[in-house]
C-alpha cells in the first residue's frame, strides 16, 4: 500500500509538473519574423476591359505569435499599356499594398493557413492616350481625373498551404479581394495564385529565441 502510494505521488508530481508545459506548447516557429518572396499570377479588370492575367511579383514580412500572425507586404502585377484599344488612359501595372490577419491552425510538416485583411490597390501612373485625345487641355483634365480614381481601398480573404524546415518555408496561396467602388480605373475582384519562400529573420521574443531563431 506504501508502495502504491509512493507511486500515485510520484504520478502526480510528474502529471502536474507536464501539464503545464502541455498547454504553452507553441510552434516552432512562434515569435518570430519572416521575410518572404513571391511571385506567380494577378488577374483583374478595369472599366475599358474584360479579365486581364499578368505576371506579379511581390515582398512581405510576417510576424507570427502564438498560432497565428500578421502579414504586412506589396505585390504588383506587371502588365504593359492596359485599357489600350479600348479607352483613352494607360497605365501598366497594379500595385497593392496591404496588411493580412493569418491563422495556422495544424503544425507539421505540411500546414494549411488562411487569412483575412485589406489594403489599397492602384493602377501604377496612370496616362492619356494622345492617339486618342490630342487636345492638351483635354489630356490635362481626363489625367487629373485618371489618378484621382486610380487608387482604392478591398478587403480580402488568403488560403493557402506551406511546408516548413528549419528557418524556410515553402508556400502556395490564393487571394481574392473585394471590389473597388464604381467610377475607379480598376474594376471587379483582383485575384492572385503565387508560391514563395519565407526565411526566418529572428525572435520576436528574447527569452524564446535568446535573440536568434526560435527552433526547437
Amino acid at each position: 500500500m506504501t508502495l502504491f502510494r509512493r507511486r500515485a505521488a510520484i504520478c502526480a508530481v510528474v502529471l502536474a509538473a507536464a501539464t503545464p508545459v502541455a498547454l504553452v506548447a507553441q510552434r516552432s516557429d512562434s515569435y518570430t519574423w519572416k521575410l518572404g518572396v513571391n511571385a506567380g499570377i494577378m488577374a483583374f479588370q478595369t472599366r475599358a476591359q474584360d479579365t486581364k492575367v499578368v505576371p506579379s511579383a511581390g515582398a512581405h514580412f510576417l510576424i507570427m505569435a502564438h498560432k497565428g500572425g500578421l502579414m504586412v507586404g506589396v505585390d504588383e502585377g506587371i502588365g504593359s499599356d492596359q485599357g489600350k484599344d479600348k479607352d483613352y488612359v494607360l497605365f501598366n501595372d497594379v500595385r497593392r499594398f496591404q496588411a493580412i490577419m493569418m491563422a495556422f491552425p495544424i503544425s507539421g510538416p505540411i500546414e494549411p493557413y488562411f487569412g483575412g485583411g485589406g489594403g489599397i490597390i492602384t493602377a501604377v501612373g496612370p496616362r492619356i492616350d494622345g492617339n486618342l485625345i490630342t487636345d492638351p487641355a483635354d489630356q490635362a483634365t481626363l489625367l487629373a481625373d485618371a489618378k484621382e480614381h486610380s487608387a482604392s481601398g478591398f478587403l480580402s480573404f488568403v488560403g493557402g498551404i506551406q511546408g516548413r524546415s528549419g528557418r524556410y518555408t515553402l508556400f502556395a496561396q490564393y487571394e481574392a479581394s473585394t471590389s473597388p467602388s464604381d467610377g475607379q480605373l480598376l474594376h471587379g475582384a483582383a485575384q492572385t495564385l503565387l508560391a514563395g519562400l519565407r526565411v526566418g529573420l529572428g525572435s520576436d521574443r528574447e527569452q524564446i529565441g535568446g535573440g536568434g531563431y526560435a527552433v526547437k
